[in-house]
C-alpha cells in the first residue's frame, strides 16, 4: 500500500473516531444531569423527614403520603431514564473503542510502513 492511501485512511479514521467520540458526548451530559437530580431529590427527602417530624399537620393531611408517593415515581422515572442512558452509553462505549482500535492500528502500519520507506531510501542512497 503506498504511503499516501495509508495517510488518507489515517485521516478517515481520525474522522470516524472523533465522530464517535461526538455523538457520546450528549449521553454523557444526560447521565451527569440524571445523577444531579438524584443528588438533589435525595437531599429533598432528607430535608422533608427533618421539616416533617416537627409539623403535625403535615401528616394528617396526608401530604406526607402525597409527597412519598411523588418523590417514589420520580425515583423511579429518573433511574428508569439512567438505566437507559446507560445502556446507550455501553453501545456508544463499544462503538468508540472499536474506532480507536481501528485509528490506532492505521496509526501504526502508517508508522511502520513509513520506518520501511526511509529505511529503503537510505539503502538505495548508500548503494549509490
Amino acid at each position: 500500500m503506498r504511503y499516501s492511501k495509508l495517510s488518507n485512511l489515517k485521516s478517515v479514521t481520525e474522522a470516524v473516531f472523533q465522530k464517535q467520540f461526538q455523538t457520546l458526548r450528549p449521553v454523557l451530559e444526560a447521565e451527569a444531569n440524571i445523577q444531579q437530580q438524584l443528588v438533589r431529590l435525595d437531599t429533598q427527602v432528607k430535608q422533608a423527614r427533618q421539616d416533617g417530624s416537627k409539623a403535625e399537620g403535615y401528616r394528617v393531611t396526608g401530604t406526607d403520603m402525597l409527597w412519598h408517593g411523588w418523590e417514589s415515581a420520580t425515583r423511579r422515572q429518573l433511574n428508569l431514564d439512567l438505566a437507559r442512558l446507560r445502556a446507550q452509553k455501553r453501545e456508544q462505549l463499544d462503538a468508540l473503542k472499536a474506532a480507536f482500535g481501528r485509528k490506532e492500528a492505521i496509526a501504526r502500519l502508517s508508522s511502520t510502513l513509513l520506518k520501511d520507506h526511509r529505511r529503503d531510501l537510505a539503502k538505495k542512497q548508500s548503494n549509490q
